[in-house]
């Protein structure tokens, strides 16, 4: 099944695919930057299984995506990927953006609509974002991907494609500490993740429901978790909700951003609304200046 999708414009994600994706592995998303082809599975957290490759056509202010289903109905996989690849948020005005953080304004002009991708579900946004916890992307890149490769379901279709999912609940919990350890986890991380696992499978704790709550009452339930701080909280939560209205400087790289941004911090929590997106672009362009790449 074929289908095209329309994101509000403006819209770009390639940039944000490119960073947050390893190539030719899965984190579950195998990327290839070339045809601009994201290429997955999802099963937890939805009534069927959908195995899916997305093509971003054009991006900007003409947007175009088209979506191939290999598995689960069209409806089931395009709400999926609608969210996954966030393309129902409203972008404010760069004006906005630009007032509050003068060193935006190129970044906000040369990728018009930047955004984040999304996770389908809070329990692989929560379990992504304590395994980033105080690491360096690259490094959480690959603890990701060995996760997803050892514990995550695959697929093959036609023989070629392979389609991976991130892991269940189920499979976390069976896997056990000592081979999260293996897979590249800290002690202490595969002890927060495992923790999370039994509250599901154990004790019927319904985690998708954070998704509902408003963001100050889902970073509180979330901090309830060992090893959840405010940081993991609110990013896991903007990260699966899309809801960017929570400020991340407790970030290292947003606090780094912000700075090299010249933002107003005053301004900033007076536009609240836009916090959550000001602290994505000022950590996406501290990471750019870090690693001296040509592309956001």
């Amino acid at each position: 099944m074929v289908a095209i999708i329309k994101p509000n414009p403006p819209y770009m994600i390639t940039p944000h695919l490119r960073e947050f994706t390893l190539k030719s592995r899965p984190t579950p998303c195998i990327y290839d930057d070339v045809s601009r082809t994201c290429m997955r599975m999802v099963t937890w957290g939805t009534e069927e299984e959908v195995a899916y490759k997305a093509t971003v056509i054009s991006e900007g202010w003409k947007p175009l995506i088209r979506i191939h289903v290999f598995k689960g109905s069209l409806e089931t996989a395009m709400r999926i990927i609608e969210h996954i690849l966030n393309v129902k948020y409203v972008y404010p005005d760069i004006s906005i953006l630009i007032k509050a953080c003068p060193g935006l304004k190129e970044v906000v002009k040369k990728y018009p609509g930047l955004r984040p991708a999304l996770n389908p579900s809070m329990w692989e946004s929560l379990v992504k974002t304590i395994v980033n916890q105080q690491i360096p992307i690259y490094l959480a890149l690959r603890i990701i991907s060995k996760l997803v490769e050892y514990l995550g379901r695959k697929i093959t279709i036609d023989n070629s494609r392979i389609f991976y999912d991130f892991p269940t609940p189920e499979a976390v919990l069976k896997a056990g500490i000592d081979e999260l350890r293996h897979i590249g986890l800290s002690k202490r991380k595969a002890e927060y993740v495992t923790d999370i696992a039994k509250a599901i499978v154990k004790r019927g704790y319904d985690l998708e429901r954070i998704g509902k709550l408003t963001p100050q009452e889902a970073v509180e339930e979330l901090m309830t978790f060992r090893g959840v701080g405010p940081w993991t909280a609110k990013l896991a939560y903007m990260a699966y909700t899309g809801n960017l209205n929570l400020f991340l400087p407790e970030d290292l790289s947003v606090d780094r951003g912000l700075r090299l941004a010249n933002c107003k911090r005053d301004l900033i929590i007076e536009t609240i609304e836009y916090a959550g997106l000001i602290s994505y672009l000022a950590a996406m362009l501290y990471e750019n200046v870090s690693y001296d790449k040509k592309t956001i």
